[in-house]
């Protein structure tokens, strides 16, 4: 019976106690329910920030006092102008132009109207008096600028249009000769001195020829010149044409024109050469020297 008694008290206190754990227990889940669960601060390691510089201060920018023009209007393209007209008005003011240029010593310009003289001037007949003189002026400038070849392709194309226009009755017989002369000096400036003395005799043979056809008609006879009884006679012309040199007077002379020119003037010349000849001996002056020397051998 005690052990009985001794045993229950032992199982008593073990309740007990377990009884107080299990309130203990309970108590202090509810005290955790009421109150949040603090964790420890958590310590970073954070660098303090870097201070941003101030912006510069910014000076205020003047702008310039520009004058903003508007857009020019666009002109509407004028149409081409038409060509000068070929006439012998035209080319003779031409003309006029480049004797004022060539009198104030701008011998560019001159040969510049010169030049549009002999573009202007009509073709043909009508054309050729300007022609001719255009031509003159420019042999005239090419020897002042010292270019002999020019001199004699300008003074070659006048002659042969001076023989044109003498022939066709408007200009003279001396200013035919002028010419010509002129062309012999050009062609004796080239080294050529047998086509220059052709033409220097023809110059001289068309002022004879006129001053004695002058003194026919006062002394009403006619002219005995002994060339004209000669007859035809064959010369060698060279082949060379200075007209062709320069490309303005392709549509004014030829090199037919040029031929024919020197060969006139080779021609007229051998006629005469041969006419001045002294005559061949008759029979009788024959025997009568024969004779002569046989008495001086003897």
């Amino acid at each position: 019976m005690k052990a009985s008694k001794t045993t229950f008290f032992l199982f008593a206190g073990v309740a007990a106690s377990l009884g107080s754990l299990a309130l203990a227990q309970t108590a202090g889940q509810k005290q955790n329910k009421s109150k949040p669960t603090q964790r420890p601060p958590v310590v970073q390691d954070v660098k303090p920030p870097t201070p941003t510089p101030s912006p510069a201060p910014v000076e205020a920018v003047v702008a310039p006092n520009v004058e903003v023009l508007a857009p020019a209007p666009v002109a509407s393209p004028e149409p081409a102008l038409p060509p000068p007209p070929i006439t012998d008005e035209a080319a003779r003011a031409s003309l006029k132009a480049g004797t004022a240029a060539s009198a104030t010593g701008d011998l560019r310009q001159a040969e510049l109207a010169y030049r549009a003289a002999l573009t202007l001037a009509p073709p043909g007949e009508p054309g050729d008096t300007v022609a001719w003189e255009a031509s003159k002026r420019l042999g005239f400038l090419a020897f002042e600028k010292r270019d002999p070849r020019s001199a004699e392709t300008f003074f070659g194309a006048e002659a042969v249009l001076a023989r044109r226009l003498y022939f066709s009755g408007k200009i003279s017989p001396r200013a035919f000769a002028d010419s010509v002369q002129r062309f012999a000096s050009a062609t004796g400036s080239m080294g050529r001195s047998g086509e220059s003395a052709a033409l220097s005799f023809y110059a001289q043979e068309i002022k004879s020829r006129a001053q004695a056809e002058v003194s026919s008609q006062l002394l009403n006879r006619d002219t005995n010149d002994p060339a004209d009884s000669v007859g035809n006679v064959r010369v060698a012309a060279s082949g060379l044409c200075v007209v062709g040199r320069d490309p303005i007077l392709k549509d004014r002379v030829s090199c037919e024109d040029e031929e024919g020119a020197r060969g006139e003037a080779l021609a007229l010349q051998a006629r005469q050469i041969k006419a001045s000849a002294p005559p061949p001996p008759t029979k009788a002056e024959r025997e009568a020297k024969e004779a002569k020397n046989k008495g001086k051998g003897g």
